[in-house]
């Protein structure tokens, strides 16, 4: 089971800016974190680029894992690349990551597409 340390980390590192989100929710304190946990928290939110790699990293590890379960997405990546991470971004932002495999995230790409507004 994660700690509420745990949590929060991971929530902050999926956000499209993690220390500001860090930040902002340790100034709400409506988490049950000592206060050791909201000082090491606090050290990360002012040092924001190892939160940031970290986002970029999930990210593109999701991308890869997407273009590998679906070769259609691959081609659409290909013909035209910033239409193409302009949806992903929104799929990012909006979908936490849980697939593992390939398979998984193009499904659950898919599955994002069908209900996302245009």
């Amino acid at each position: 089971m994660l700690s509420d340390l745990q949590r929060v980390l991971l929530r902050a590192c999926l956000q499209r800016e993690p220390a500001a989100w860090l930040a902002a929710a340790l100034a709400r304190g409506d988490h049950e974190l000592s206060a050791s946990e909201r000082e090491l928290l606090a050290a990360l939110a002012a040092s924001a680029d190892g939160m940031r790699l970290t986002r970029l990293l999930v990210e593109k590890l999701r991308l890869e894992r997407l273009l590998r379960g679906d070769p259609e997405l691959a081609a659409a990546f290909v013909r035209d690349q910033a239409a193409f991470v302009a949806r992903f971004r929104r799929y990012c932002d909006q979908v936490e990551p849980t697939a593992v495999f390939p398979s998984e995230e193009a499904a659950a790409f898919a599955a994002f597409e069908r209900t996302a507004l245009p």
